[in-house]
């Protein structure tokens, strides 16, 4: 029976309260020191680091004040990418060691750390920041607005300077690098319109020679080379004709002259035929007497019997003088009887003659003639074949001369754009100033977190001494190791130097309380914020919650 028994008490209640704070009492220095150790470490830490503070300024990205179906610009980067490229070019090791010899970032560590440590540290407190938004961004992503340039210093006014440094180098860079891009593009389109220009001209020249080589064989004077060959031809088919016609011509006059000539030295002899030259004007006379009953003077056949009739006549009449001249200047035999019909048959043969000798020379210059056109029109295709090529060369020269002529007119606008600042630019909305309270450290949660942790340690080593301690100190630890209830329980009888101590416990037990919360209320008032603000501000909130009660 002994055995089983057990404090139904102890059972009922698991958590035995009276147990907790008696250990509570018994290790109370074990939570209090390393409690204050560790809460003033917190509050060291929180007191030894130095404040850091930022500026920053906001730059704005202002869109293009022409309308792009206007005027567009040439440089279409995305304003997040080319922020990222302009922190680049700012945050290079030259320009980040000018601004550190400018403002003395550093001071003394200048001179001890290597370059390499500053320009590093330089990075690591300069931020840039992009602000977007979603508004008309469509399918490409949220659209940059605004971004902002920080800087991290311990000095509040090292900060503020070295932020406007930053923020003036973000703009100007940015104007050169857009008005940059625009020259460049407008360099390189005038530079490339002239090269093709040097060539549209040297293939102009090309053509004029080859037109000048050609002159003759050129395809445009193709029609007028074959009516010249058609003209040749024909001229020198009515050649052969009057050639033809000339020698027939003679062998009658030849024939007439040999019988004149056997007329003329039979004794006697009359010669009083009339000659072929007389016959035709005889006829020619006939045949406009005829025509003159149908048809009026005016009329051309009329006309035409006219002149026809008094060309024959004149010449019938240069013959006549020319026969007279001949009788007079040759000595006629004495037996001899003289007839004029042989004069004028022999001056009409020597006439005809040399009108066939003419025809004939006129008919091999014809003839040359023709063959010449023959091979000048043999050529023309194989010169049209070579101008055709030039042609089409100056034709796409053209083209594209025309083509980047339009598209330097189109980047110098831009360029004048960019150079105006009427295109998209970064304009400063907000610029950096001199911060009055530091980011960091937190004091306040540094406070925080220390007394918490201070607590959970405290706590923690109370239990864990109190966990490997072995000793009994109740009845009831007895009882749990006999398994036994003890027969009497004798109470601890306390001496006077013994309640000394436990009242002195007593006043630590309220006095530390006590200091620490004082304290706190001074790092509150001196570190972060004056305790009369808070307290104001704690009223405002109370107070507009309704729940005050006065």
């Amino acid at each position: 029976m002994s055995q089983d028994f057990t404090l139904h008490e102890e059972e009922a209640s698991p958590i035995n309260l009276g147990a907790i704070l008696a250990a509570a009492k018994r290790r109370f220095l074990f939570f209090l020191i390393p409690f204050v150790l560790i809460l003033v470490g917190s509050v060291v830490v929180g007191l030894v680091l130095p404040p850091v503070y930022n500026s920053q300024g906001t730059i704005l990205v202002e869109t293009q004040q022409i309308s792009p179906d206007l005027v567009d610009s040439g440089v279409n980067t995305d304003p997040n990418q080319r922020i990222t490229m302009i922190k680049q070019r700012v945050m290079t090791r030259e320009n980040l060691l000018k601004i550190i010899d400018k403002y003395n970032v550093f001071g003394d560590d200048r001179k001890i750390l290597p370059v390499s440590t500053l320009v590093e540290k330089m990075q690591d407190e300069i931020w840039v920041d992009v602000i977007t938004s979603a508004v008309g961004s469509g399918r490409r992503g949220d659209t940059t607005i605004a971004f902002n340039v920080g800087f991290l210093h311990e000095n509040p006014r090292m900060a503020s300077e070295v932020a406007n440094e930053l923020v003036t180098l973000f703009l100007s860079e940015n104007v050169r690098t857009r008005t940059e891009r625009a020259t460049e593009a407008t360099a390189f389109l005038s530079d490339e319109a002239r090269k093709v220009r040097e060539q549209l001209t040297e293939v102009e020249n090309q053509i004029v020679a080859y037109k000048q080589k050609h002159g003759n064989a050129l395809p445009e004077h193709l029609g007028l080379r074959q009516n010249m060959l058609e003209r040749t031809e024909s001229e020198a088919r009515d050649l052969n004709r009057d050639i033809r016609a000339l020698e027939e011509d003679k062998r009658y006059l030849q024939i007439e002259l040999t019988s004149a000539k056997t007329g003329r030295t039979s004794a006697g002899g009359g010669g009083s035929d009339q000659t072929e030259l007389e016959r035709n004007i005889a006829d020619l006379k006939k045949s406009l007497l005829d025509a003159s009953t149908r048809l009026t003077d005016s009329h051309p056949d009329i006309i035409a019997l006219k002149k026809r009739i008094a060309a024959l006549e004149k010449q019938q009449e240069k013959e006549s003088t020319a026969a007279l001249a001949s009788a007079a200047a040759e000595k006629p035999a004495p037996d001899a009887v003289y007839n004029p019909l042989v004069e004028k048959l022999q001056i009409r043969i020597d006439a005809t003659d040399q009108k066939i000798a003419e025809a004939k020379r006129q008919l091999a210059a014809t003839k040359k003639k023709a063959a010449q056109l023959e091979d000048i029109i043999i050529e023309i295709p194989q010169v049209e074949r070579g101008l055709t090529v030039l042609d089409r060369t100056y034709s796409d020269l053209l083209g594209k001369l025309n083509d980047l002529e339009g598209k330097q007119a189109q980047a110098q606008l831009s360029q004048n754009l960019e150079e105006e600042k009427k295109a998209e630019r970064f304009v400063l909305i907000e610029p950096p100033i001199v911060p009055t309270n530091p980011i960091s450290p937190n004091r306040v949660k540094i406070m925080g977190v220390g007394s918490l942790f201070a607590l959970v340690f405290g706590v923690a080593c109370v239990f864990l001494i109190e966990f490997f301690d072995k000793r009994i100190r109740s009845a009831a630890e007895l009882e749990a190791v006999l398994k036994h209830p003890p027969i009497v329980s004798i109470p601890y009888i306390h001496t006077k130097e013994e309640a000394n101590r436990h009242n002195l416990k007593v006043v630590l037990y309220f006095l530390v309380p006590v200091v620490l919360l004082a304290g706190l209320l001074m790092a509150v008032h001196f570190l972060y914020q004056p305790l009369d603000d808070l307290f104001y501000k704690a009223w405002v909130a109370l107070d507009k919650l309704k729940v005050m009660l006065f």
